[in-house]
């Protein structure tokens, strides 16, 4: 599967993270950079070499989907075990919610009225000679 551009992930992130109001819209390119910059073209990035700060922004996209987190046991010398954590790009996901049309739906201007029966009309003119 090709690489995730950065405009993919930017238009992801803004149709989630920045949606939802976890994120200004603002953020949404220099956060996709940052990520990016963590995976260049591959798919997983060690935990390790996350910054605190870096973590908790893929915290954020991992609650969206738009990531996830996996790990691993390793035997090392001496038979210890160390547990290797990582993170995955979910592109499929990515590619998915990038191309969602964001633009609300707006209904055609008198759609309401064209919906409306005759008896909805005359029960109006009847009212309004009840009052004079």
């Amino acid at each position: 599967m090709p690489p995730i551009t950065e405009e993919q992930l930017t238009q992801a992130i803004e149709h989630t993270l920045v949606l939802h109001g976890k994120v200004p819209a603002e953020q949404a390119t220099t956060m996709a950079r940052m990520v990016l910059s963590y995976f260049g073209l591959g798919d997983s990035v060690l935990d390790n070499k996350l910054t605190s700060d870096d973590r908790d922004m893929f915290y954020r996209l991992e609650e969206e989907g738009l990531l996830s987190s996996e790990e691993e046991d390793a035997t090392v010398a001496r038979g210890k075990t160390w547990r290797i954590h990582y993170w995955l790009l979910q592109k499929t996901k990515i590619r998915k919610v990038g191309q969602q049309d964001d633009t609300p739906a707006t209904p055609e201007i008198g759609a309401v009225y064209k919906d409306m029966d005759d008896s909805t009309w005359r029960r109006g003119a009847a009212s309004s000679k009840d009052r004079r």
